[in-house]
């Protein structure tokens, strides 16, 4: 894995927990170049700008997305990044929306399908005579491979009055990370085995207050209690908790589905788009379908 940065997925992750992930893709088999800036493929390898040649049978190429500002700014848009938008997701000619990829709110870019359903809903709504506002997208990402698994949210960057709370144990793959903010979680990094990560994701999505005891979210318990079993049944789930991250499916949602006549995953699919992206909710949205069918005879 070759990477120009100083450490992997240094857009999500602080280079503490860079360097566990790149000591676990190591202990995984994967060798990691960072700082390294590919120039050419010669047919055989890829060539680095420092001179040296990476042999390989085959590339494959991980770019993420980019806006292209060059159109608006010719028309005389003002962009960044991206297009500029307001919260109501004008440009700087009040007559011309941007949402998606190209747009710039407040500092943000996503390149995310979630954030993009978000901004066309807003758009929608203030098209259609509403005063809908967009305040931004609490994105989460998910990275789900064999041998990792980690979860990044919001900034790590604690300003002048967060806190941040970690816990790191490279050997076993696992670095935690959170930061608070008035009583709310802000950011945070759970890379490795973590029974919070649901939790976390969950405070971090609903902008609920934290527990007191904040180490019971790095270690899955609090402290000096024995470890609880994880929760299995979507029984447990709030209804409004997000299944499906890039199309902003909630468990309220499935159900609704389900209700009207949904039966299987792929029909919840057709009816909420549903694992209709990067696939990751799959087992999560066809547990609750299981759980459905056997606490909702009403409905079958």
């Amino acid at each position: 894995m070759v990477h120009a940065g100083g450490h992997l997925m240094d857009r999500q992750l602080d280079p503490a927990a860079g360097a566990v992930l790149t000591r676990t893709l190591r202990d995984l088999g994967v060798r990691v170049r960072l700082g390294a800036r590919a120039t050419a493929w010669t047919g055989h390898g890829l060539a680095l700008a420092d001179g040296t040649d990476v042999p390989a049978d085959l590339l494959v190429l991980a770019c993420g997305v980019r806006p292209d500002t060059a159109l608006a700014a010719s028309t005389g848009l003002a962009v960044g990044r991206g297009v500029l938008v307001d919260d109501a997701l004008r440009t700087s000619d009040p007559r011309v929306s941007a949402i998606g990829d190209c747009a710039e709110h407040r500092g943000a870019v996503y390149g995310l399908v979630a954030p993009a359903w978000d901004q066309a809903a807003t758009v929608a709504d203030r098209l259609t005579g509403g005063t809908a506002r967009y305040a931004g997208s609490r994105v989460v990402t998910r990275l789900k491979a064999t041998g990792i698994d980690l979860a990044a949210m919001g900034s790590l960057d604690t300003g002048a009055d967060g806190e941040v709370v970690g816990f790191s144990d490279p050997a076993r793959g696992t670095y935690a990370a959170l930061v608070v903010r008035d009583g709310r979680l802000t950011g945070a990094v759970l890379l490795g085995d973590n029974p919070s990560v649901g939790a976390v994701v969950q405070l971090y999505d609903r902008d609920a207050e934290v527990p007191a005891d904040r180490r019971s979210l790095l270690l899955g318990r609090a402290f000096g209690a024995p470890g609880a079993a994880p929760v299995e049944s979507p029984a447990f789930m709030p209804d409004q908790a997000v299944v499906c991250r890039c199309n902003s499916v909630t468990k309220a949602r499935i159900t609704a589905c389900w209700r009207a006549g949904a039966r299987t995953a792929a029909d919840v699919a057709a009816g909420t788009r549903a694992t209709t992206c990067c696939g990751r909710c799959r087992d999560a949205v066809s547990g609750i379908v299981d759980w459905l069918s056997t606490v909702d005879p009403l409905w079958n």
